[in-house]
């Protein structure tokens, strides 16, 4: 048995595979809260196996932390744009790990409990592209609702801005910001009619820049006021 399974087993349930494409198999099929990989591995590498967990709508909000040497600074970039969430570098001390890992479990339930990521969003455009997908999931993953632009979007995409201009045209009718507006609103009005929270917070949480303008783009959508819906 690994060692580093044994020490996470006082902890955790744990899903151990011994090459990439087994851990990809695993994954699919425990659907685990969080991913450990080493970047080096045979069949499938770290960055391929983050590629394909990240890239999968029923295992992209999955956190991926991976295992790498010190110093390697450009393959931790790499990482990053394939979707990784958290980087160790080896030789490290267990309790490090364990205090990471369990930062990312911590951070991912907060996150459910405050966008409930798992509800659908329905934007009526009929079954969810994995392009608009994943844009989705990093916008409430990577970036929180915060501080993002639609080329940070489209590298961490692995795309150019054009391509993602166009594919996400193509599939909705708006440009990403748009989309991406539209979906932080649409969340607004499920989270006003569903949670006990202000329109202020609704507001601060979704990452709109000021009350006045979300409550202006909230009634140009709905046609009614943040505070109408909260008395509906």
């Amino acid at each position: 048995m690994n060692s580093m399974t044994a020490l996470f087993e006082d902890y955790f349930v744990v899903y151990e595979a011994s090459n990439g494409l087994e851990g990809l198999e695993k994954c699919r099929l425990n659907m685990p809260d969080l991913v450990i990989s080493d970047i080096m591995m045979p069949k499938m590498n770290g960055y391929e196996l983050t590629e394909a967990i990240k890239s999968n709508d029923r295992t992209m909000h999955i956190p991926i932390v991976l295992l790498t040497a010190l110093g390697e600074d450009e393959r931790r970039i790499d990482g990053y744009k394939f979707g990784a969430d958290d980087y160790i570098v080896k030789p490290f001390k267990f309790d490090i790990l364990l205090a990471r890992v369990n930062n990312l479990l911590k951070t991912r339930e907060q996150l459910q409990r405050i966008y409930d990521i798992s509800a659908p969003i329905n934007h009526d455009f009929g079954v969810k592209d994995p392009v608009l997908s994943h844009m989705e999931a990093l916008l409430v993953n990577h970036f929180r609702f915060r501080k993002f632009s639609i080329p940070e979007i489209a590298e961490l995409m692995n795309l150019s801005t054009p391509k993602l201009e166009r594919e996400v045209k193509r599939l909705t009718g708006m440009t990403p910001i748009q989309y991406i507006n539209d979906f932080r609103l649409s969340k607004a009005k499920n989270m006003l009619q569903t949670e006990e929270r202000t329109i202020f917070e609704v507001s601060h949480v979704l990452g709109f820049r000021s009350l006045s303008y979300f409550g202006k783009a909230y009634k140009d959508k709905f046609g009614i006021s943040p505070s109408k819906t909260k008395q509906i």
